[in-house]
């Protein structure tokens, strides 16, 4: 079968009954990854969870808490989605306004699009290798996705940047083929909305300038439309961030590149990220970050991208199809990512960014992966004596055989109550620190806390996150933005593991109670003492 076969022809009704049951495929995947997934998990995602809520109520991109300080944000509530962008809270909020304010209700949106990617991946597969068995193989990879696939439900951006993502790379591939206006203005439209789920997605930038490069007469006119798509999608968020802070972009976002480590990302006051700080860390330290976060993010794409056993098979299909421009558009773009956060953001680099990012380009990578399994089957085959047709059907269909069950067993770890690596939900003590402060009939004075979005959700009460430093580092929070309560879990800045192990050390907080986290260490409630009045 070809891709030019005529409509209605028997191959093309076959085609598109496979790709519906890929799409059921992918859609049994992620309910059942769902049922596992039964909370937001992590701050990222408690934070659309959270802003898609108040947009579905109609408080608008408004925030009730605060998770850094990078904008030096004067107070409550505060404009939200500096940071992180606000596609996911989009597709949350609609699907929250329809269907209720639960977490199964925001769910919804993501269940789609991780459904929608078996489909897109066969498609693309097929584009580039002309093979329908391998696309269908490809497919069937997006539907075991492994690690991906418990974050591909929750409320989070991936899902989302995997199919505009992998569809960017797509069309940015056809448009410089064809250099038709169509595919041109096509691109810029999902770069735009890229850039709405990720704030990093400028980087989509270097294969775009490539594409247009190696595009057929008429650049500039390729570039214009690519940039006006991009500007039609983009331009309502910028206008709104002029509006609320004076910046299309997040004023203090530029400080993200003096960071010295991850935590550093809560300092305060952040204007503490300066380039003189950076430049005294000294020659040694930057190479030292540099190389450990270069170090993680090939450990986890080996592990995460190539789900530990498919990475060599997907490098494989990339040299034995790297005649094609899709290919070599979504290596451009995976090179990039990895420099970018190698160079210019390794401390966020190496802790999830460039898996959140990558995830862009796993449409493509699952496409090479059936190509490169065959390649080398052929290649051992040939000297072993094998039939090669046989053998490369075994080993194919083998590969994702073996993908779909370690995609099962991932899943199995992330069951609730399975450790360490379980998907709990952390909202349990919030939600006993919310009861307990509703007992206490007390003022809704800000909570300082470890993860705000998570708690604001959990209990609709303001907070701010507890920043990196010691106790007088934390006064001044408390000081600056009126706090009133402090929770402090297990999971503390290093300066405060003696007021955490001794919480009765200071004369401004006093412990209230205390409960147990899941995994048995207390999470304190203190109360701030303020001075009284004359």
């Amino acid at each position: 079968m070809t891709l030019g076969a005529p409509v209605g022809t028997p191959s093309e009704r076959l085609r598109a009954r496979g790709f519906v049951g890929l799409a059921f495929a992918g859609l049994a995947m992620a309910v059942l990854a769902a049922a596992v997934v039964r909370s937001p998990g992590y701050m990222d995602a408690d934070y659309y969870f959270a802003t898609g809520r108040e947009l579905s109520r109609g408080h608008g991109f408004m925030e009730p808490f605060l998770w850094n300080y990078l904008d030096d944000p004067p107070g409550l509530p505060h404009p939200s989605h500096l940071y992180w962008m606000p596609l996911a809270s989009i597709l949350a909020a609609g699907s929250m306004r329809v269907l209720g304010e639960g977490f199964r209700a925001a769910q919804i949106p993501f269940l789609l699009m991780t459904a929608a990617l078996p489909p897109l991946t066969a498609a693309l597969a097929l584009r580039v290798t002309s093979q329908v068995r391998w696309a269908a193989l490809s497919g069937l990879l997006a539907a075991f996705s492994g690690f991906f696939l418990p974050f591909f439900v929750t409320t989070d951006a991936f899902a989302a940047y995997a199919v505009l993502g992998g569809g960017l790379l797509w069309a940015l591939a056809e448009a410089s083929q064809s250099g038709k206006a169509r595919w041109w203005l096509g691109s810029g439209a999902l770069l735009g909305l890229c850039h709405l789920a990720r704030a990093d997605a400028p980087l989509m930038l270097l294969p775009a300038l490539y594409a247009v490069l190696r595009s057929r007469p008429g650049r500039a006119l390729g570039l214009g439309l690519l940039l006006g798509g991009y500007a039609a999608v983009m331009a309502p968020w910028f206008a709104r961030n002029l509006a609320e802070v004076g910046s299309p972009l997040n004023p203090g976002g530029v400080r993200v590149l003096w960071m010295l480590g991850y935590d550093d990302l809560f300092s305060y006051p952040a204007s503490g990220l300066s380039f003189g700080r950076w430049l005294e860390a000294g020659l040694a330290a930057h190479l030292e970050l540099r190389l450990s976060a270069a170090g993680t993010m090939l450990q986890r794409a080996l592990a995460e991208n190539g789900l530990v056993f498919l990475g060599p098979f997907m490098v494989l299909g990339a040299v034995r199809l790297w005649s094609q421009t899709h290919v070599r558009i979504a290596m451009l773009y995976l090179i990039g990512l990895f420099a970018a956060l190698t160079l210019a953001f390794p401390a966020v680099g190496a802790r999830g960014a460039y898996f959140h990012a990558s995830v862009a380009a796993m449409p493509i990578l699952w496409s090479l992966a059936p190509a490169g399994v065959a390649a080398g089957t052929q290649w051992v085959g040939a000297r072993r004596g094998w039939s090669i047709p046989r053998a490369v059907r075994t080993f194919t269909a083998g590969s994702v055989l073996i993908a779909a069950l370690l995609t099962l067993v991932l899943l199995a770890r992330r069951m609730p109550g399975a450790g360490s690596g379980g998907w709990g939900s952390g909202s349990e003590p919030y939600e006993a620190v919310g009861e307990q402060l509703a007992r206490l009939d007390a003022d809704r004075a800000p909570v300082a806390v470890n993860n705000p979005p998570g708690f604001f959700a959990a209990t609709e009460w303001p907070a701010v996150v507890i920043p990196d430093g010691d106790p007088s580092v934390l006064h001044l929070v408390v000081q600056r933005y009126g706090v009133g309560w402090v929770v402090l879990d297990a999971n503390h800045p290093q300066g405060l593991a003696e007021l955490y192990a001794v919480p009765t050390g200071l004369e401004w907080l006093r412990p209230v109670t205390s409960w147990p986290d899941p995994s048995g260490q207390p999470v304190w409630l203190l109360e701030v003492v303020r001075e009284a009045g004359p």
